[in-house]
């Protein structure tokens, strides 16, 4: 529970999307499942453990290169590793079709907005253009002070630009940065750079808010 106080200008409490607002878990239609059913629309024969790091890994790698026309590219890259059968736009008309499917948490989506209150709010997440109506729909964005998307900024965590660039627009001290992410190796750098940080997914809401208070009061 949040101690009600004034608003702390600040600091800022920065959340990943993908695996602490919209699931990430085994046993939910997470966002990995979405991924493999959406593939497998148009190559039903595709098996093996590593189709959906097979695809991010080539969704990275492109947003890397910072290229004029990254979505084509990158659509390129997958119809080939994975031998779609299938037209650009065929994939991106099935692509919400599929995981507007996938699960995410509405409590942390409450909890987060309700920060507003008392400190500055951001959005730091790694993600396809086609992946930011989605977002919008599940958390609001223009509630927030800050949003940073991989794909506006042209480049993923866990690279240190992108970690530079959320210090720069918000232009606050590193120690009064709360970072919350799922996976932990997206923590390394904010943490060597001096950001409070927090490994946490969305079915801990418990721990989020227990370090929120720590951090703010």
């Amino acid at each position: 529970m949040i101690v009600k106080m004034k608003k702390q200008n600040n600091k800022i409490v920065v959340f990943d999307w993908g695996g602490v607002v919209e699931s990430h878990k085994n046993g939910e239609y997470s966002w990995n499942y979405a991924i493999e059913n959406l593939l497998k629309r148009f190559n039903s024969n595709l098996e093996g453990k590593n189709i959906v790091q097979k695809y991010l890994d080539i969704k990275i790698k492109v947003a890397e290169e910072k290229l004029e026309n990254p979505s084509e590219e990158s659509f390129r890259r997958i119809k080939e590793a994975f031998n779609l059968k299938c037209t650009i736009e065929e994939f991106n008309e099935a692509y919400p079709e599929e995981l507007n499917k996938i699960e995410y948490y509405k409590d942390v989506v409450n909890f987060i907005h309700s920060l507003k209150k008392y400190c500055k709010i951001g959005i730091l997440s790694s993600l396809d253009p086609k992946d930011k109506v989605r977002i919008d729909k599940q958390m609001n964005l223009k509630k927030f002070d800050y949003v940073w998307l991989s794909f506006e900024l042209k480049c993923n965590k866990p690279n240190r630009e992108i970690y530079q660039i959320v210090e720069k627009d918000c232009g606050l001290e590193p120690k009064n940065i709360l970072f919350v992410d799922d996976t932990e190796k997206n923590l390394e750098i904010p943490k060597e750079k001096g950001w409070q940080v927090l490994h946490a997914n969305g079915h801990e809401l418990e721990i989020i808010k227990r370090k929120v208070n720590e951090f703010l009061f």
